[in-house]
């Protein structure tokens, strides 16, 4: 972790203390400036060594240099947070994690992903893709390392930074040696509070850009293509792909099954490919990537069932690509549902023989459900454990010979778990206990 001498002696502001908040303190304070911090949902005990924990209300402002914002507090939206207009007014910079990354000045090649579904998939692979080719690659950002604790891998070497739309919102110093977007569909609208103004976060990667950089898209996505259409990108810089060519690279893979998927590894191909990588290169690294925690992960097989988790679907679009990929599905899905509930999941009901509901969403879900098909059978089930003790019951007392129980809970975690990987690790230890138990051998 670089120190960066700018912020020598500086005074400096750390809103919110989540992981990338953390890394910022430490970076800030590795750079001998003064912080304070302060985070309103959590108390000073969690406080990062060497800085000074003080209610925004009471810091001084007008020595405060630069605040850093952490994601998920809204910077440019009616909700902005009252430290943010504090700092506006005293003319303070405003900045956030990503940007202070970038002021480290790493001297590998940086790649940045983006879009609403698919970008964690997308960059591993990459990753595997060019680690498979042994050129020194490391993932941050959204997933992987907070962005200011990645160790810069050197001139030869790649930063593979997943961003989301709260990343791309409050970022404003970055620039790509190569970028994607993978989709565009309405997500966290509670935050960027209307889908253009989620739209315009996206598309701020293309002014990371520089005059060498290439942007993937989807040529299978008809809205990013008309939204692509309205930015001005010369030709030369624009590579859009289509599935078929993923499909050729992927085969049979498990692991990058369905439509969804071979757009993802389309586009980390051509990521890979400005690279310098060539399509044998890529091929024999697809051969061997085995997936992704939490993204149709594949937790148990027998003749008869195959236990899918795929917690990581916190969206209908997300779970209409799962229940695509499948048939004789016995759906486990809930949390706390977003504004559209299953979305696009209801054109997706077909492959599905029962559903089971927990959490929050339970309600919403079941009434979206019965009026589009009454013929499923929709069991209440309250806890994600429920839910997953009665679809192995009832798929081991059925008389289909292949069934997939999937959890796939197109809605986020927050109603009963802290996130969708403890969510999922609790679907796999309940799992796990049944199989233990002896309920699973078939």
């Amino acid at each position: 972790m670089k120190n960066i001498s700018y912020f020598n002696d500086k005074y400096v502001g750390v809103l919110g203390l989540g992981l990338s908040g953390n890394a910022a303190a430490n970076v800030l304070v590795k750079s001998n400036a003064n912080v304070f911090v302060f985070d309103d949902k959590k108390n000073k005990s969690l406080v990062p060594k060497k800085t000074t924990w003080l209610n925004y209300k009471d810091w001084d402002w007008e020595k405060i240099d630069t605040l850093f914002v952490s994601p998920g507090i809204p910077i440019n939206s009616t909700k902005t947070h009252e430290a943010i207009k504090i700092a506006k007014k005293n003319n303070v910079n405003i900045l956030n994690e990503i940007d202070l990354f970038f002021l480290t000045r790493p001297s590998a090649k940086i790649i940045g992903v983006t879009g609403t579904n698919g970008k964690s998939t997308t960059v591993a692979l990459l990753n595997h893709i060019l680690t498979f080719n042994k050129i020194n690659s490391v993932i941050g950002g959204n997933f992987g390392l907070p962005a200011c604790e990645i160790i810069d891998p050197g001139k030869n070497g790649v930063i593979i930074l997943e961003l989301s739309s709260y990343q791309l919102d409050g970022a404003s110093k970055l620039s790509l040696h190569a970028a994607a977007i993978i989709n565009i569909t309405p997500d966290h609208i509670d935050y960027h509070e209307d889908f253009h103004n989620y739209i315009k976060s996206k598309l701020k990667i293309i002014s990371f850009l520089n005059q060498y950089s290439k942007l993937i898209i989807s040529n299978d996505d008809p809205f990013l293509k008309k939204i692509i259409n309205t930015q001005e990108i010369p030709k030369s810089k624009l590579i859009k792909v289509n599935r078929s060519i993923g499909k050729n690279f992927v085969q049979n893979s498990i692991y990058l099954s369905g439509k969804h998927n071979h757009i993802n590894a389309a586009i980390a191909i051509a990521l890979a490919q400005t690279m310098k990588l060539n399509e044998e290169q890529i091929k024999q690294a697809i051969n061997t990537f085995k997936g992704l925690p939490h993204r149709l992960e594949q937790i148990f097989f027998s003749d008869k069932i195959r236990i899918i988790n795929d917690s990581k679907a916190t969206n209908g679009e997300a779970t209409a690509a799962a229940l695509s990929s499948f048939k004789n599905i016995f759906w486990i899905a809930g949390g706390r549902p977003k504004s559209d509930g299953i979305g696009k999941a209801s054109n997706c009901l077909k492959n599905v023989l029962k559903i089971f509901l927990f959490g929050e969403s339970s309600e919403f879900f079941s009434k979206q459900i019965l009026a589009l098909n009454k013929h499923i059978p929709v069991i209440y089930c309250e806890t994600l454990e429920n839910a997953t003790k009665l679809a192995i019951h009832k798929s081991q007392n059925s008389e289909l010979k292949h069934i997939i129980i999937l959890l796939s809970p197109a809605a986020a975690s927050f109603d009963q778990f802290k996130n969708f990987e403890e969510r999922g690790d609790h679907f796999k230890k309940a799992v796990n206990l049944y199989s233990q138990k002896g309920n699973l051998v078939c």
